[in-house]
Parts: C-alpha cells; structure tokens; sequence
C-alpha cells in the first residue's frame, strides 16, 4: 500500500531512506538517483515523484523538477504530498487552489506534536495576542456572544480570546490538530472541515466574531470566504484576522515559503464585494522566519 510515508515496498524504502541520507549530506545527485531506483520499484508512489522533483528543483533542474511534480500529482489527485503548489511557485498552474485540502490536512497532521513548539518557540508567533489586542481598541468591555474560529489548529486563539467569549466553534482541516485544541477544553464544539464549506453550513447572523489567525497564508482568493463570513456574522460583527503581506499590485501571490501572501487592495476589494467595512488594519508580523519578521497585516472589518 502506498503513502506518503512508504511506498509499499520494502526493497524501495530502504533505497529511499538512503537516498534522504544522501540528501542529508548534501549530495543532491546521488540523493536523486536513489529516488529514481526507489521509483523503479514503486512507480504510482506519488510522494517518491514529489521528493525526486524537489531534489531536481534544487539542484536547478527545472524542467525535469516540473515532470517530476506532474508525475506525482497524476497518481495521486487528491495531491496529499504537495506537488500543485510547486507547480505553481514555478509558473506551471494558476495559484489558485494550489495548494490542495489534503495537502495541508497531512501537513499539520503530523506538525501537531510540535506546532505550539515550534511556532511560538521557534517562529515567535504572536497572532493571538495581536488580534486580541486589535479587537480591544475597538470593543470595550470585550465580549462576545458566539466566536468561530477559523483554523483553530491547537487552539492558540482560543486560549487567548476565551475569557470574552461566551462560546467558541473551533474548525480545522487537521484531525491531530483538532486532538490537541480538544485537550484544552475551550471550544462548545471542534469540527474537522474546511473554513469555507464550514462557513457555508452555518445560519445567517448567527456569529458576533469570526476568527482566522494565520490561516489565509494557505487560501489564495478570499471572495467566496469574505462572502460567507458577511452572511454568518450578525449586524455590527467583527471578522478579525491576521495574513501574510505583498506590497505589489496583485491581491495574492505564492510566495517563496509556499504560503500565500495577500495585498492591502486585494483585501479592501474582497470586503467591499462582501459588504463588509474596514475599521482598523496595522501592518504587523505575526512570525518570524530564520530570526526574521515576515510582513503581514492584522485586519478587522465589520458587518
């Protein structure tokens, strides 16, 4: 059986696990050749192709990085491993829905262990408390009926916000991520969907506060989202939420890091369509990344 994680061969992942070894060191040749032998036995391994087009892609062999990438995504649709976004990154798809569902749901599946570790220990994060501290320059005292918490992963914005909240719905793609948020015991309800189609299942006017804390550098065009999050928030609600920043004229770009990064325009735009109103933006970083802040922008517009 094929995974991301084995090929289903046991003979091929020997080969493969020598070839990361190689990899380890630096020896992108020989790390790629493997991978290929690797795939000699286990040719429909999706991940294998991805692996052998991200070792191409550094070495700087870009056509045969894009073949590689095309390999993985026709045995695998569902593009669990992530070949559509590099694709994108390299200007052979729009970067629009580039990065897949499946693809992030198994990407923070097996981050869950050290997500809060890793982001707020290595990556300084800090989404929560500016969002938090955002919404008390606009409300006080800070309340809120019901909050939805878009890609609440461990609950890090709950934590913060949970004192003015009188309930909270957490949603995430990530099963493990939605384990951990569970442990904390903040939310009425934890739901593993998408934000959009969530938004989509719920009444009309039924929330006072939606969330979404470092959760647009995986969505490219937010029409449809900032759409719905009009139509789920009640008269005078707050959607609040942090994003990576551009400053070009696009409204979303795939960035190098492979996150999308939203403009200024593109967010004004969206929320004029919406009919929603813009009260307060800082150009703020949320992370850092290697030590250094990554540009982004805390937002909050209302019903």
């Amino acid at each position: 059986m094929h995974s991301f994680h084995t090929s289903g061969d046991p003979i091929a992942d020997r080969r493969f696990a020598y070839a990361m070894d190689y990899k380890a060191q630096g020896d992108l040749a020989a790390a790629a050749e493997l991978v290929e032998q690797t795939l000699d036995c286990a040719p429909r391994w999706a991940a294998g192709w991805y692996v052998l087009g991200d070792l191409r892609e550094e070495a700087g062999e870009r056509s045969k990085a894009i073949e590689a990438y095309r390999q993985s995504l026709a045995f695998d649709a569902s593009d669990v491993a992530g070949a559509g976004a590099r694709l994108a990154r390299l200007g052979e798809r729009p970067a629009d829905g580039a990065m897949t569902a499946s693809h992030v749901a198994a990407l923070f599946d097996e981050y869950a262990p050290r997500f809060e570790h890793s982001l707020v220990g290595d990556l300084s994060y800090r989404g929560p408390a500016l969002l938090k501290a955002a919404l008390s320059e606009l409300r006080q005292p800070l309340a809120f009926r019901r909050m939805l918490d878009l890609g609440c992963g461990t609950g890090l914005a709950g934590e913060a916000l949970q004192a003015c909240c009188a309930e909270m719905i957490g949603v995430d793609l990530s099963q493990a991520m939605l384990a951990k948020a569970g442990n904390k015991s903040l939310y009425r309800d934890l739901i593993c969907e998408d934000a959009l189609a969530f938004l989509e299942s719920q009444p009309a006017a039924s929330a006072e506060l939606v969330l979404a804390a470092d959760v647009f550098v995986y969505l490219g065009d937010l029409q449809a989202l900032f759409n719905e999050v009009a139509r789920v928030l009640e008269p005078n609600g707050l959607f609040a939420f942090t994003a990576q920043r551009h400053d070009g004229p696009e409204p979303f770009i795939l960035n190098h890091d492979m996150r999308y990064a939203h403009s200024h325009a593109g967010m004004e735009t969206w929320a004029r369509t919406a009919g929603l109103t813009l009260l307060c933006r800082n150009d703020e970083w949320a992370r850092q990344d290697r030590g250094i802040p990554v540009p982004g922008m805390v937002a909050i517009f209302a019903q």
